[in-house]
């Protein structure tokens, strides 16, 4: 996979797509289990990780898109 594709397919990402991963991550970070306590900590953890990784994401589709208003064709 080269890097070129690994950009454009950012690039193509929808709004729908940010926000179906978005209730993903919400929903592990509103876990929930009161016999499992670590398992509840684990999966709160891994959805605050999982909303900052998909904020960076964003800011790196808008980062490509400015980019590629520049190229020269």
């Amino acid at each position: 996979m080269s890097i070129e594709k690994v950009c454009a397919d950012i690039i193509d990402l929808t709004d729908e797509d940010f926000i179906e991963v978005e209730d993903e991550c919400l929903n592990q970070t509103n876990y929930h289990h009161p016999l499992k306590p670590g398992t509840t900590r684990q999966m709160r953890a891994l959805g605050q990780h999982n909303l900052k990784s998909l904020k960076l994401l964003k800011e790196l589709q808008l980062q490509l898109e400015q980019a590629e208003a520049m190229e020269v064709k």
